[in-house]
């Protein structure tokens, strides 16, 4: 997990650019004439932001494109704001929404960079923290749009918890702490082939609501099984090693080599790979 500078603009600005670029008339001037009631959409999720309550905002029913959310405008019109005024577009819309993906530097903050990338080596896509089909108010809200794998997307999935103590981190506006602190684990089977079991474990003094939700976003994530799909492969060659040109250390020296991976500071505290080494140094079995 790993937390982003939040996006470099104003709430507003990918609203008022879209309409900028927006060739029905009739629509651009219904968009413009609803605009302070997005506004105060924004403003509500900013107000929640304080609380990191952001499930207490209002959400739309399944379905029901025809539904009123903000002012006049109704739920298929605020989607289709995003569909096509921002990835179907081929001017600055498009930009920002690029620029949000770029941002992250081929790594989903949700797992920490073990998500798959697209072909062309970028994220998937920029999943909507607070899902289009609930929360349609902000498929354009820029705080609301987060650089994702296509796994993490897909587990996210278009709910939302309605307990304030499993939403999953929110890679711009979650507090340092969440992300720059260890709360994964890992333990070592002392058993061939080497198994290595992934669990959330946050500090106990942290507060209940937020060791609750690095344990659900580990969950919806889906991080203990992607975690432990990638031990084989890295301990095919780790092994290998050990057996032959690291065979001279003895077990302690051993445990420090594989304690230089599981400090490395430029990869994520809590990515699957620091949890893994560290594992396995704190395994006398293994060393």
């Amino acid at each position: 997990m790993r937390k982003l500078p939040v996006p470099p603009y104003e709430s507003i600005d990918l609203y008022d650019q879209i309409l900028s670029e927006m060739s029905d008339l009739n629509f651009k001037d219904k968009c413009t004439k609803n605009r302070h009631h997005v506004i105060k959409a924004y403003l509500d999720f900013e107000s929640k932001t304080i609380d990191r309550a952001w499930c207490e905002l209002p959400r739309a029913n399944h379905g029901e494109g025809d539904a009123i959310i903000c002012g006049a405008l109704s739920k298929a019109e605020l989607i289709s704001l995003y569909d096509s005024g921002v990835i179907k577009s081929r001017d600055d819309a498009r930009k920002v929404y690029d620029q949000i993906k770029v941002s992250a530097h081929d790594e989903c903050p949700y797992c920490g960079g073990v998500g798959e990338v697209g072909a062309e080596g970028e994220l998937g896509t920029a999943d909507h923290y607070l899902p289009k089909a609930r929360f349609p108010a902000y498929s354009v809200f820029p705080k609301n749009l987060v650089p994702a794998c296509f796994v993490c997307n897909k587990g996210l999935g278009s709910s939302f918890p309605t307990d304030p103590n499993h939403q999953p981190l929110h890679p711009y506006l979650d507090d340092e702490y969440l992300f720059d602190q260890k709360w994964t684990s890992a333990k070592v089977r002392e058993e061939l082939p080497v198994v290595v079991d992934f669990t959330a474990a946050p500090p106990e003094h942290w507060s209940l609501r937020d060791r609750m939700r690095v344990q659900k976003h580990f969950q919806v994530c889906k991080l203990g099984t992607r975690y432990r799909s990638k031990v084989s492969q890295e301990l095919a060659p780790l092994i290998s090693q050990r057996r032959s040109t690291l065979a001279k250390l003895d077990p302690g020296s051993f445990r420090d080599h594989l304690l230089t991976i599981a400090n490395e500071e430029r990869l994520p505290i809590n990515g699957w790979r620091r949890t893994l080494y560290a594992a396995l140094a704190d395994s006398a079995w293994f060393c």
